[in-house]
């Protein structure tokens, strides 16, 4: 995983490299591991790292996020709906609107987390 600084660039950069998002990270708990990788213009980056069998359960973020599968097989529930996130699928989520991601096998995904999105 790149260190990326947490605070908010002073100037925008022109570009940002971001490895290892599709790395499957043991938390050391029984809870997924969430890191934040990179604030960039118009997005919070944050890597998500879950073990077969873990849960974030039902939550709400208070910014738009999209979701993209990296690695492995999640089970993304929102509105009703089940989704399989796996490499290559994306799941866009509106501000306010409750989701619930369950690890059917090891994987990780890529959070954006998007600002001034309107």
């Amino acid at each position: 995983m790149t260190d990326v600084p947490a605070e908010e660039p002073t100037e925008p950069a022109e570009f940002t490299v971001i490895t290892g998002l599709d790395e499957v990270i043991d938390s050391g708990t029984e809870r997924p591991k969430i890191d934040v990788v990179a604030r960039v213009a118009g997005a919070n980056v944050v890597h998500l790292s879950l073990r077969a069998g873990q849960v974030m359960a039902d939550h709400r973020s208070a910014m738009p996020i999209l979701v993209i599968g990296q690695r492995g097989l999640i089970e993304f529930s929102v509105g009703g709906e089940r989704v399989e996130l796996s490499p290559g699928t994306a799941v866009n989520v509106a501000a306010g609107v409750t989701h619930k991601l369950v690890a059917v096998e090891d994987s990780a995904a890529t959070l954006l987390v998007l600002k001034d999105a309107r």
